[in-house]
């Protein structure tokens, strides 16, 4: 699908293009999601670019994601989508820079995409230029980054407080946690580093678009745009920084989960511990007096019975009070 924004009268126009009509007067911004061949031929042939297919979009190498073609300049980065579901998305979106266009190419969509789109209609300035069209998106892209990275923050309290708190506040008999509970919060704080990876993977993919965009168009950006551009390379720099920060958060998370479920083993291998070790003495007893010899004094004794019962007490009594006693149990 083909949507072109167009500055008309001092608003913003958003319409589909078909196949074979020309672009609108005043074109700033095309958009293509999810293209099929003719269509990513037919803005070629408007614009006069090699717009990139989707396993070029998908090539890691440098080269592949940032170049220049003439007076168009290529870059592609990965961005996050559907961060709030279960299963968030990652998927490059392709920026082509033109002296008179900026394209977008993407099969994914990205919650950062409508956002701009939202704000030019509210913002007309924002499609003033190609350049301020791509700075507005990228713009977009990097909050929307950082509302992903609160989200993560937010969630890993949440698990923090699951792990620490309810377990301070529940202390003593039936204060451990049940296994169920802990497979939960170990699923949690796997979701948040799985988002809180790709968060970087884009962090990283945008430091490098930003930071190639610096060098090549710097000639053709106004005072304006490049405090613009230096903008958002700090917010990126901080974003890294906090991204990095939340890493740290959810494998400490991790550590102390893992640490609990030792614990929880520990505590049932204990049990078998002390059970074992109560039933052995009773148990060397009953074999002593259940061997079968024919001169056994205390088998003709009258207490000979209650005296091995009391015995067998005994060993198991001793031994538990010894343990409570020095704190082993």
């Amino acid at each position: 699908m083909i949507t072109v924004h167009a500055r008309v009268g001092g608003r913003v126009v958003e319409q589909p293009l078909a196949l074979g009509e020309p672009l609108p007067p005043n074109t700033v911004w095309i958009d293509l999601l999810r293209p099929d061949e003719a269509e990513r031929a037919h803005v070629g042939a408007v614009t006069g670019c090699d717009l990139p297919t989707r396993e070029e979009m998908k090539e890691i190498e440098a080269s592949s994601q940032l170049y220049t073609e003439g007076e168009a300049v290529y870059l592609t980065s990965s961005v996050i989508a559907r961060a709030d579901s279960p299963m968030p998305e990652q998927g490059e979106v392709t920026f082509v820079l033109t002296p008179r266009h900026m394209i977008t190419v993407r099969f994914t969509e990205p919650r950062s995409v409508a956002t701009f789109a939202v704000r030019t209609s509210r913002q007309p300035e924002l499609l003033a230029s190609a350049e301020d069209a791509l700075l507005g998106i990228l713009d977009a892209v990097i909050d929307r980054v950082a509302d992903v990275l609160e989200l993560i923050g937010a969630r890993i309290d949440g698990l923090s407080t699951r792990i620490f708190t309810d377990s301070l506040n529940n202390k003593g008999v039936g204060s451990s946690k049940k296994p169920d509970e802990l497979q939960d919060v170990l699923r949690g704080i796997g979701r948040a580093g799985d988002l809180t990876h790709k968060v970087r993977d884009s962090l990283a993919g945008l430091d490098r678009l930003v930071a190639f965009l610096s060098s090549v168009a710097a000639g053709r950006l106004t005072k304006e745009q490049k405090a613009a551009l230096k903008t958002l390379t700090r917010d990126l720099r901080s974003l890294n920084e906090h991204a990095g920060f939340l890493a740290h958060e959810a494998n400490f998370l991790l550590d102390a989960t893992l640490g609990l479920i030792n614990i929880e083993q520990n505590a049932i291998i204990k049990i078998f511990s002390v059970v074992s070790v109560a039933l052995m003495p009773p148990t060397l007893i009953a074999s002593a007096y259940g061997m079968n010899f024919h001169h056994m004094p205390e088998l003709d004794w009258d207490f000979g019975y209650p005296m091995a019962i009391v015995m067998m007490v005994l060993s198991a009594v001793v031994p538990l009070w010894y343990f409570r006693r020095r704190g082993w149990l």
